[in-house]
């Protein structure tokens, strides 16, 4: 009896263990199995754009962005997926909006919104890396870049190279870079900051301890801009998700394995990367960008709290921050045709922010007011009167004959009657050309450029002009030759790099181009502030053989 009982129970056991091995296989089959969908929402750029702004578009100007409409739609969107992040990738803060409050609103309302993981940008340090650490003090995410340190102990604390970002189901590495031409676009007062320009060791050093801690994806959150994100794709494998910045570009694209994805500038769309991730693998990736209109909601405590802080800023723009010594000199019928002082002046300041470049070109119809601007305090109000557009200046690797060429386009802006040119065949009024490190002679008693344009390129050159008689640029302390077969380094505006007012050369020639993000009306301001009172002359950078 004891042997039956004794079969019967082993028996009994034995069916009990192949039953539990079974469901156990089947519950470890079906967890690997388990989809998980996945939402990464991305800005860049924001640039101190804390609430609504205008988009500027001629057609339907609409109020876009704000982070009272990146927390509503970053809340919907949370919603709808398992597990979802909000990432920037740097550049929040700029001037003058960093230099009233250090930050404070910018962090404190992306904290507000919901923000998980930043970079820096290099304008996050304009007003120096003090600055920066105040504006942290505000903030309630991680920030993360691989290739930046400081001498500030508690700051290099705060800033870290990677953060691992722990679901239950899965374990997220993000780690930060910044752009390696840190120290030409950025000037920050106090210094302390040390970038890594070899951020293809950082970021393989970064990815390495994310893999060593069992990493499942890897994010790379960059302010290097696309070309350099391609290169970080292709030298770095390893890396599943690029989010990027610094160029104010849209991109999605993917290189090997690697998704590059960025969403442009200010916030005027929120980037959502949606995927799922399933068998170790993100599969069925999907690129949106979401228009941040009205339509989109808003968080009623952050549209208050940031509300206060702009009723302050439009108050702190008429406080001074410098003073000229002399008139200063806006007239369109000077800015437009002539050598002005004010053009001078706002040349020149690029060129002291970029002290590596040879010449500075200012389009005459990005200096407005119209008026003669008298000698006294000139507040942040003032200088955005002056330059309204803010655009960014470029930097472009030209040749001495690109650039001569680019000053018969600037000289042909100059109508001379019976000069045998059409008006739509040649430079707008507004593509005259104040310059800093060149100085130029103009005869215009002969041909001005001439040619059949078609948007901003041209179909056919009718005559590429003998207006400009010589050129002269300013190296090793004197006066030389503009030599037609050397290279220079040429700062432009945005609109001008981009073909605007008829130069054609950027929209068809193959011009090397870097945008340095930096902003005109921020330049000029800080030259200002640094070197006031300020007397800019008119020096001869512009004459005229035939007046």
């Amino acid at each position: 009896m004891r042997k039956r009982t004794s079969l019967l129970y082993t028996l009994f056991l034995l069916f009990n263990t192949v039953v539990f091995l079974l469901f156990s296989g089947c519950k470890k089959e079906d967890e690997e199995n388990i989809t998980i969908d996945v939402a990464i929402m991305t800005t860049a750029d924001l640039q101190s754009s804390i609430v609504p702004f205008s988009s500027g578009k001629k057609e339907s100007d609409i109020t876009v962005g704000g982070y009272e409409r990146i927390a509503a739609e970053a809340q919907k969107i949370r919603g709808e997926a398992d597990i979802s992040l909000l990432l920037s990738s740097g550049d929040d803060m700029i001037q003058p909006m960093s230099a009233i409050f250090h930050g404070e609103p910018e962090m404190l309302g992306m904290s507000m919104a919901g923000y998980d993981v930043v970079a820096p940008g290099n304008h996050e340090f304009d007003t120096g890396a003090d600055v920066y650490k105040y504006a942290l003090s505000f903030a309630d995410f991680d920030v993360v870049c691989a290739n930046i340190s400081f001498t500030d102990a508690e700051l290099d604390s705060i800033i870290v190279p990677y953060v691992i970002k722990d679901f239950d189901e899965l374990r997220i590495g993000i780690f930060g870079l910044i752009t390696p031409d840190f120290d030409r676009v950025c000037n920050p007062p106090g210094g302390g900051i040390f970038v890594d320009a070899d951020y293809i060791s950082c970021a393989q050093n970064a990815v390495a301890q994310l893999q060593s801690e069992d990493c499942d994806i890897i994010i790379a959150l960059t302010h290097i801009g696309k070309t350099l994100d391609e290169n970080l794709a292709a030298e770095v494998g390893d890396i599943d998700i690029i989010v990027g910045g610094h160029s104010h570009e849209y991109v999605y694209e993917t290189i090997g394995n690697t998704i590059i994805v960025q969403d442009g500038a200010k916030g005027e769309y929120l980037g959502v990367l949606r995927f799922s991730y399933n068998n170790e693998q993100i599969e069925n990736p999907q690129w949106e960008t979401i228009l941040l209109d009205s339509t989109v909601g808003y968080d009623a405590a952050i549209h208050d709290t940031m509300s206060k802080y702009i009723d302050v800023y439009n108050d702190s723009l008429g406080q001074v921050i410098g003073e000229s010594s002399v008139d200063l000199d806006a007239r369109e019928s000077v800015v437009r045709q002539q050598e002005s002082n004010l053009g001078n002046l706002v040349a020149d300041s690029w060129l002291d922010w970029f002290d590596d470049a040879d010449i500075a070109a200012v389009s005459g119809g990005s200096i407005r007011g119209d008026r003669i601007y008298p000698a006294g305090p000139l507040s942040y109000l003032t200088i955005s009167e002056i330059l309204p557009f803010r655009n960014e200046v470029v930097i472009a690797r030209m040749t001495g004959s690109q650039i001569k060429q680019m000053f018969e386009i600037s000289a042909s802006a100059l109508r001379i009657d019976g000069d045998g040119c059409a008006d739509s065949c040649r430079c707008a009024t507004g593509g005259f050309l104040q310059i800093g490190g060149a100085r130029i002679t103009i005869d215009t008693t002969q041909s001005p450029f001439c040619a059949v344009y078609s948007g901003n390129e041209v179909s056919e050159i009718i005559n590429y002009g003998s207006r400009i008689v010589n050129v002269e640029i300013y190296h090793d302390g004197g006066w030389q030759p503009l030599d037609t077969a050397a290279t220079y380094s040429v700062l432009l505006n945005s609109w001008t790099s981009s073909g605007g007012d008829g130069y054609y050369l950027f929209a068809m020639d193959d011009i090397p181009i870097e945008n340095t993000t930096m902003i005109t009306t921020d330049i000029l301001a800080s030259y200002i502030e640094t070197h006031s009172p300020v007397s800019p002359s008119v020096e001869g950078r512009i004459s005229f053989c035939s007046r």
